[in-house]
Parts: structure tokens; C-alpha cells; sequence
């Protein structure tokens, strides 16, 4: 037999108290509570998670001193913050109503309003602390990366291309190709990860590579229908590729002079 509406409501009110911060310890849990369900609910904040992880690395190995630290940690909470106040708004709004209100509207598209300040601010921010420091960084490895053989590179990102379509051909079901065999997106980021590793041979520009390639990979598994397995296959591809043409590279030279080519 189904509870009456005021032993309903008596049972709300005793969820309600659960909720309420009685003391620090207890309002500490919830606020982790929110913390977490925002990241595993708010598919945004996750990226921008990766994206602070990415650039707080960066700020590191450029060797970051306390005042630009304490520059980039005030950005990164600012934008987390309004992107989770922009996920309260949206709560709420849907709370109160189901259906379509220009008060509504209004809410959510302020909230976002301030995400996309907030995210603005964070690029300007970006740009005063990293420019300098990536402007030298920048120019030893496009030095590097025109010293060596460019027409290989071009030559890794047209066969990438050409496997990835022939795979898809020959693997993909249905008539959603672009959600089955490997992605394009990935095999090239991690690719050209292995590219910078094998021409700069810097940690540094490597690690910054694979970070972002990482932010890609992320990006492409949380936004598609794409199965885990075809992306990991994906980076492996790009990655195998490079590594089979420098060796290719390496060894031809000796092989033409040993047969006399």
C-alpha cells in the first residue's frame, strides 16, 4: 500500500535534516560530495579538470615562479567555479519548471555568460603568463622540425589518413562510419606526439604533446559513441606508423648502399 502524502512528506523532511551541516566536518563531506558528482555528472568540468592538470604541468617544466603559480591557480579555481555554479543554475531552473520560460532562459543563459567570461579571462591570463616563456621554447623546435626531412611528416599524416579510411572500410558496420574502426583525430595527435619525440628529442615539448594528445583522446571517447578499444587502437596506430617510417628512414640509406640501389 502506497505512503500517504503527509508520511511523505514527514520522510522528505527527515532526508532534508540528513542533508543540513550540523558541524565542519559534515559540511567538509558534502562539499566533496558536490565536488565529485559536478565531475562525474558535468561532462565540461571534466575537461576542465585534464585542461588545469595540463597546463599546471606545463607551468612547471617552463619553470613557473611563485607569482605566476599563485596567477594560474586563482584562473584555473575562477573557471572551475563558475562552471559549477553554471551547473547549479541549470539544476535549479530545471527544478522549478519543465517547461519553456523566458525567466528560465534568461538564467541559464547568464550563468553560461559567465562561464564564457570566466573562460575569457583564463585565455588572456594564459597568454601574459605563457608567451614569453613558449615564445623561445616555440622557436628551437620549429627549427628542429624544418632541419629535418619535413616531406616525411606530411608523407606520416597522408598514410595516417589513407589507413585510417581503409580500415573503416574494412571493419565498419552500418552506415555510422565515422563511430566504428579507428578515429583520424587520435591516431594523428598521437602520431605527431612520436614525431616530436623522435625529431626534438626534448621532454619537455614530448610530455606538453602527449598531454595535449591526452586532452584529445579524452575529448573524443566523452563526446562520441565511439568504443574505448578503437581509440586506444587509434594512438597505437598513429604511434606504431611513425616508428616503422623513421626506422624505414634510418635503415634505408644502408640498405641502398649495400645492394647498390
Amino acid at each position: 500500500m502506497g505512503k500517504s502524502e503527509q508520511e511523505q512528506r514527514e520522510e522528505n523532511l527527515e532526508k532534508l535534516k540528513d542533508v543540513k551541516n550540523k558541524n565542519f566536518v559534515k559540511a567538509l563531506g558534502h562539499s566533496v560530495d558536490g565536488i565529485i558528482r559536478a565531475f562525474k555528472t558535468e561532462r565540461n568540468l571534466r575537461i576542465d579538470y585534464l585542461i588545469a592538470v595540463c597546463v599546471l604541468m606545463a607551468g612547471i617544466l617552463l619553470g613557473f615562479n611563485k607569482t605566476e603559480f599563485v596567477c594560474l591557480c586563482l584562473t584555473i579555481g575562477f573557471v572551475i567555479f563558475s562552471e559549477m555554479m553554471n551547473s547549479v543554475a541549470e539544476y535549479i531552473v530545471d527544478l522549478v519548471t519543465d517547461k519553456y520560460d523566458d525567466r528560465a532562459k534568461a538564467a541559464k543563459d547568464i550563468a553560461a555568460g559567465g562561464v564564457l567570461i570566466s573562460s575569457s579571462i583564463s585565455v588572456i591570463v594564459a597568454y601574459f603568463l605563457f608567451a614569453d616563456k613558449l615564445k623561445s621554447a616555440t622557436t628551437a623546435v620549429i627549427s628542429s622540425i624544418f632541419a629535418s626531412q619535413s616531406h616525411i611528416l606530411f608523407t606520416i599524416v597522408f598514410m595516417l589518413l589513407l589507413l585510417v579510411i581503409i580500415l573503416k572500410g574494412f571493419f565498419g558496420r552500418g552506415d555510422q562510419y565515422a563511430y566504428t574502426g579507428p578515429s583520424a583525430r587520435i591516431a594523428l595527435a598521437f602520431g605527431l606526439t612520436t614525431y616530436a619525440a623522435i625529431i626534438t628529442k626534448n621532454f619537455t615539448v614530448t610530455l606538453i604533446c602527449a598531454l595535449l594528445s591526452t586532452v584529445i583522446f579524452t575529448m573524443k571517447v566523452s563526446n562520441s559513441k565511439a568504443k574505448l578499444i578503437n581509440m586506444i587502437y587509434s594512438a597505437l596506430l598513429g604511434i606504431i606508423l611513425v616508428l616503422v617510417v623513421y626506422q624505414i628512414v634510418l635503415v634505408g640509406p644502408s640498405i641502398i648502399q649495400k645492394f647498390n640501389f
